[in-house]
């Protein structure tokens, strides 16, 4: 069974944020270029979980680049099959985690 991926709420805000910001400054070929990154990043998490190092400051929290502007935070549950996808943030934006 492929591995379950959630989008926390929090997620989803920052993914709309960083697109928000991404239309105004970004083109259109730039902003598909990014999903298709995005879509294939997921893909590739489903596969392999544990693809990225865990965070220094959070052990059960991995830290995925998309490309050298934007990342996410997320967090495997091996027992549940489950990713869950903590936060999307622009790079430029205050880290978190």
């Amino acid at each position: 069974m492929a591995t379950k991926v959630v989008w926390t709420h929090q997620a989803v805000i920052g993914l709309e944020k960083v697109m928000g910001y991404l239309e105004k400054e970004w083109t259109v070929k730039e902003i598909i270029s990014l999903n298709q990154k995005i879509d294939s990043l997921i893909i590739n998490l489903q596969n392999q979980p544990e693809l990225f190092k865990n965070s220094h400051k959070y052990k059960k929290l991995r830290k995925a680049l998309i490309d050298k502007n934007n990342y996410l935070i997320y967090k495997w549950i091996p027992a549940e099959n489950k990713i869950i996808i903590i936060n999307f943030r622009g790079a430029k934006q205050r880290p978190i985690y």
